[in-house]
């Protein structure tokens, strides 16, 4: 049959009520639960007034303490282990804080030698350091080892320059879990001061390389990157003799700073302060100096400002040395009794070593035997001997034990019930993150291979997949409608009578032929009995090729963009020739003279070539977009469908700009050199514009004459149309207007206009056939190499790389990663608060409820 287990109820000075012949009691707290009879019960002992001892040790010092901390040792020490393993766990959110105790305290108010006097060590005075950052101590007890202290650097806020200043941590980021980071160990206690100072100077410069800190031969002129910083530097002190015992001792309260660009830094403070304190299973040490009014702490301010604070408060009065014997005796003693500024856990006195002693270097044990010393003269142990058992630090050090250690076990069971819930909530939502498929690499490669499969069918342009081929020609088509839209027009009109006709009409300097049907604007159109144009005026538009697939301009319904056309009259057309002409020769044309007019008929043709690229380059991006989208059907939201668009997009990127740059290289040799050797095709387009030019001048000589002979017949309302039906076919009329003195400038038009339409098919050839032969071929050749290397699927680690890329999304991936480490930790959690065998009915037992 098992053993009954020994039922231990804690009890601590607090809670303990002194029983004095005088009546006179402790500050009152909240009545214990009487132990079960199988319970084997330790209460606090209260010592005699006067029982202090000067010459005593240590031990001896503390002989008042709670003997149940002895029994409890490695218990308490195994609790304050666990908390902080659930911290460096991160079990600790705002939902579920660890149990802790927390120093507040003004600036002014003796918290670092509290702290001091607490701990047994020396901390950091000169430079203010430990003021601008939280230290976290922890006390072990262990009988058989030495005195050491491991410190280590707590990282849970990134801190961001650009970052808003106005958010609650400032520029400080706070991170999903702490990161800690072993800094030293020390073995020798009068070494720990110059740790401890090269530890907080390395955590108030972020991103630093922190052990530069640690083997600087000194940190004291050292620049700080930020004045505070909410990262703690973490002490873990293993000695004989000491309760288990954590707190953190937070910066004092800043009330202004120095500039205006650092004021952001007093409310990241008092943020920061204010998070511990109302944290609801926190036990509040505030520190509070006698010498100061009481009216005006800061920090009692702070705590008072947050629901149920007081009440888990603890006060520590500072500084009785400075205190006017005899001026203050009645608040002490009100304060003490719970009557003034009552907080709910009581009040304790400590005395720590004055500035002098602190010069004198005094050691730990001289300091205690100092303040022993101290409350064993008046009025400690006379007007105010009821409050005896509050006096002392090692009594509040051992009183703050017991607490830490009740509050945990009431804690405990709460703990694994939010675990345990957490654990669940975890594994669900981890169920929307699957695991990348085992064969990652195999995936990656079967859809690249579709990919590649279906964009060299789309090249090739065979049926059923030449829907992309017959895009790009209406592409081809527009931008040959375009270019046609450009020609050259050449208004007929008789310089001397232009003013006076009612209509002059511009033609066309291209022929009619079978490369293609642009609309003329203005233009000649073929007449239906003699498939030669006439004039016709049309009304200009801008032409736009059009961008998207289901709305490419073909030639039927692209317009020329006319704003770039260029437009001849015949005296502009003599006049250039006689400026450009060397020859005194009456009636030669120099052939410098012909070009100089060819070169300006191409002038407008550099939009239209760009309207062209940037089609071309957007139906086909958009067929490699589907054709990719197809191929990854079921990994669109992973890295694989998001990284292969990207090295996608910029290989078409680079092949259409190559091909912009060839076809600017085409387009700049045309504009600054005319030349063809194709002779038939040249004499072709000559003829024909030629034959159209002269009829057409023919014509307009005609209506002028008409016009004329009406106006001196007095006939200014005949209709133009009928003159210019007459013109056309009244042949002896038309023979009788005699030679045209326009007649060699109407040659030299008819030269130019020929050279146009050479020129615009070589052009149009040369740019759509880069597209054809080069960026098609690039696709089939070119494009799957380039997306291999991009996403690293032919390395040495191309499994790992394969289930990188298909994790669902970077965001995904890294919280399914997130979430797996967080499982893990809170698993491991779980071991831990199962192992330490103090929860359900346990914890009610041993916490007397």
């Amino acid at each position: 049959m098992a053993e009954p287990r020994v039922k231990l109820e804690i009890v601590d000075h607090a809670s303990a009520v002194s029983n004095h012949n005088d009546n006179n009691s402790a500050i009152p707290s909240a009545p214990q639960s009487a132990p079960s009879d199988d319970t084997s019960t330790m209460a606090a002992t209260t010592p005699a007034p006067g029982a202090f001892n000067t010459c005593n040790t240590q031990d001896q010092a503390r002989q008042d303490n709670d003997p149940q901390l002895d029994l409890l040792g490695r218990p308490v020490q195994k609790l304050v282990q666990l908390i902080k393993d659930l911290e460096q766990l991160g079990v600790e959110t705002r939902n579920l804080p660890l149990p802790k105790i927390v120093v507040v305290g003004d600036q002014s108010a003796g918290k670092s030698s509290l702290i001091e006097g607490i701990s047994g060590i020396k901390v950091p005075r000169s430079d203010g350091t430990c003021t601008r950052c939280p230290l976290e101590i922890t006390l072990f007890s262990s009988e058989d080892a030495a005195w050491s202290c491991k410190v280590s650097l707590q990282q849970r806020f990134t801190f961001d320059s650009e970052a808003d200043p106005d958010g609650r941590y400032g520029k400080w980021r706070e991170d999903h879990a702490p990161t800690t980071i072993d800094f030293a160990v020390v073995h020798n206690k009068d070494e720990l001061e110059g740790v401890l100072s090269r530890a907080q100077r390395a955590t108030l410069n972020p991103g630093d390389n922190l052990f530069e800190y640690l083997n600087a031969s000194s940190v004291d002129d050292m620049l700080m990157k930020v004045e505070f910083s909410p990262n703690k530097v973490v002490l873990a002190i293993t000695a004989p003799g000491q309760p288990s015992l954590s707190f953190i001792d937070l910066p004092g309260v800043i009330r202004q700073m120095t500039t205006a660009a650092d004021k952001w830094l007093v409310k990241l403070v008092e943020n920061f302060v204010a998070d511990h304190i109302e944290q609801g299973n926190s036990l509040i040490l505030l520190a509070r100096s006698m010498e100061s009014d009481f009216a005006n702490s800061s920090g009692a301010a702070l705590i008072d400002q947050h629901d149920g604070a007081l009440a888990r408060t603890v006060g520590c009065l500072t500084k009785p040395d400075r205190w006017p014997v005899g001026s203050k005796t009645q608040l002490i003693k009100n304060v003490l009794k719970g009557d003034a500024f009552a907080v709910g856990h009581g009040y304790f006195v400590t005395k720590q070593p004055n500035q002098l002693e602190l010069n004198n270097n005094i050691s730990a044990d001289d300091a205690r035997r100092s303040e022993v010393e101290f409350f064993a003269q008046d009025p400690w142990t006379t007007e105010l001997h009821d409050f005896q058992d509050r006096f002392g630090t090692f009594k509040l050090r051992d009183t703050l034990s017991v607490k830490l250690t009740k509050q945990i076990l009431v804690t405990l069971p709460r703990i694994t019930r939010m675990v345990d819930a957490r654990v669940e909530e975890v594994e669900t939502e981890l169920t929307g993150y699957p695991d990348p498929p085992e064969n990652a690499l195999g995936k990656v490669l079967e859809a690249l291979t579709t990919f590649r499969i279906t964009v060299e069918k789309h090249s090739q342009g065979v049926h059923p997949y030449n829907e992309m081929h017959n895009s790009l020609k209406d592409l081809a088509n527009t931008f040959h409608a375009n270019l046609q839209g450009l020609r050259p027009g050449l208004v007929v009109a008789t310089p001397e009578t232009f003013r006076q006709a009612i209509e002059a009409p511009t033609f066309s300097l291209l022929s009619d032929d079978d490369e293609g049907g642009g609309t003329p604007c203005p233009s000649v159109e073929p007449s239906k009995s003699n498939k030669k144009r006439r004039a016709e005026f049309n009304t200009p538009t801008t032409s736009t090729a059009k961008k998207i697939k289901s709305d490419v301009a073909t030639p039927r319904n692209s317009s020329a963009p006319t704003t770039m056309k260029k437009t001849f009259r015949l005296l502009e057309v003599r006049e250039t020739l006689s400026k450009l002409t060397a020859s005194s020769v009456p009636g030669g044309v120099d052939p410098l003279a012909v070009d100089h007019l060819r070169k300006q008929t191409l002038a407008g043709w550099a939009q239209p070539m760009l309207e062209f690229i940037n089609s071309v380059h957007q139906e086909i991006q958009s067929t490699l977009d589907q054709l990719l989208e197809e191929a990854c059907a079921q990994w669109l939201n992973t890295a694989f469908f998001s990284e292969a668009r990207k090295i996608v997009k910029a290989f078409v990127v680079n092949a259409m700009r190559d091909q912009l740059q060839q076809a600017k290289r085409a387009l700049d040799l045309e504009q600054r050199k005319p030349l063809t050797l194709n002779t038939e095709g040249f004499k072709h387009h000559h003829d024909k514009e030629l034959q159209i030019l002269q009829d057409g001048r023919t014509t307009q000589r005609l209506v002028e004459k008409l016009e004329n002979a009406d106006r001196a017949a007095g006939k200014i309302l005949v209709d133009q149309t009928e003159r210019k039906k007459k013109a056309r076919t009244d042949v002896k009329a038309r023979a009788e207007l005699g030679d045209d003195p326009f007649a060699e400038e109407i040659k030299v038009m008819a030269k130019v206009g020929g050279y146009h339409n050479v020129a615009l098919l070589r052009f149009l050839d040369h740019v759509v056939q880069g597209i054809q032969a080069e960026v098609l071929h690039e696709l089939e050749t070119n494009l799957m190499p380039q997306l291999k290397a991009g996403l690293e699927v032919e390395t040495r680690d191309a499994q790992e790389r394969c289930k990188e890329l298909l994790a669902e999304d970077r965001e995904r991936e890294i919280r399914r990663k997130e979430l797996q480490k967080e499982r893990t930790n809170f698993i491991e959690a779980q071991r831990k608060l199962a192992a330490i065998g103090l929860i359900g009915e346990d914890v009610a037992s041993l916490t007397g409820n």
